[in-house]
């Protein structure tokens, strides 16, 4: 009988709940793992959490929890601020890290990450679940057939016209660093990117705005708001052009807040052969004399994050390597920074 993985959770609020430990919880009960800790700041969220476990102990200190056994995967859903120091903390402790979107507050702390992941030779994964899903990779499918031809161009989109999170530090920059790009661009950018294949960055020019967050007189519609309106000091609007190496480009747009009609969103990739695009879901093309579209009638509607947590305890299972590689993680990174770089000095920046 194969090892159970001894699994350990940091950070037991609304994306721990909801999407990571359904999931821990339903491998336990395959066998797979054991949940032996969960840890949060509040103790009767980690104590409702670990008691829906099977063994697993209420933390309210990480490192003490880390002391106490030798995990095989810590899993990471704290405000963004711990993402690196904790990621570290637990790659030294000899686990494997998957750890939730953002990677980092910075390109900095991001390449501290890889640094430790190396060191310890332990796998580190950011938790971009939509590159799990199945349509999403129909579409990687397509691309690397090579039916789009030569890709020029891309873009990755996310406007909501009233959607501020109105719980959490979504809104202070000291704990989460950004706003929508780095809540929402960060996925969008991250499924572009990988969808285009990764093609180096060179230069970006953005700029941010901060037009409704902070006003009193902010109507959120269904998100509600829960914040004093003087605590936001992100911005609720952002777009960037990010030049790519060999001439592509890819555009960015996101938004917790605009006057537009209705929310919408996608990611769309641009050959000189096909196009794809994430909504509505297909591949575009011409033929002869007609326009084209193919689609695909079903396709499994299986959570992207559910996938992704049993990806993740494969890889560790079989030593096998991650998806979402943190090096690429790492360029997303400098991609955000660079966006709220360039929107300070008013000019392109490169990226190095």
């Amino acid at each position: 009988m194969a090892k159970k993985l001894k699994v350990g959770l940091i950070g037991s609020g609304d994306i721990a709940r909801q999407r990571h430990l359904p999931y821990w919880r339903e491998l336990e009960d395959e066998g797979r793992v054991e949940i032996l800790g969960v840890c949060d700041l509040i103790p009767e969220r980690c104590e409702t959490q670990a008691a829906l476990c099977k063994q697993a102990k209420p933390w309210l200190r990480y490192r003490s929890m880390l002391a106490k056994h030798p995990f095989d995967i810590i899993d990471i859903c704290t405000q963004n601020r711990g993402h690196a120091p904790i990621s570290v903390d637990a790659l030294n402790s000899g686990a494997h890290v998957i750890v939730e979107k953002p990677m980092a507050m910075n390109a900095e702390e991001s390449r501290a990450m890889i640094a430790a992941s190396k060191k310890n030779k332990r796998k580190l994964m950011v938790a971009q679940h939509m590159r799990f899903e199945a349509g999403h990779e129909k579409l990687k499918e397509v691309v690397e057939s090579g039916a789009l031809g030569k890709i020029y161009s891309g873009e990755a989109k996310w406007l909501r016209r009233r959607g501020i999170p109105g719980w959490g530090k979504f809104h202070i920059a000291k704990e989460s660093f950004g706003g929508p790009m780095a809540d929402i661009g960060v996925h969008m950018m991250d499924l572009c990117m990988w969808l285009m294949g990764f093609p180096k960055p060179i230069a970006v020019s953005g700029k941010i705005y901060r037009m409704f967050g902070d006003r009193d007189d902010l109507f959120n519609a269904e998100w509600g708001r829960h914040y004093p309106a003087k605590e936001f000091d992100v911005e609720d609007y952002a777009l960037g052009l990010v030049r790519l190496e060999g001439g592509a480009t890819m555009q960015v747009s996101v938004s917790w807040a605009l006057n537009i009609p209705e929310e919408t969103g996608g990611v769309m990739v641009l050959g000189d052969k096909a196009g794809i695009h994430t909504n509505p879901l297909g591949v575009y093309s011409a033929d002869h004399s007609s326009l084209t579209r193919n689609s695909w009638d079903w396709l499994s509607d299986e959570d992207g994050h559910r996938r992704e947590i049993r990806h993740f305890c494969e890889c560790v299972e079989k030593n096998k390597q991650v998806r979402v590689q943190p090096e690429q993680s790492l360029v997303i990174q400098k991609i955000i920074d660079g966006i709220y770089l360039s929107s300070k000095l008013n000019k392109e920046v490169p990226i190095k």
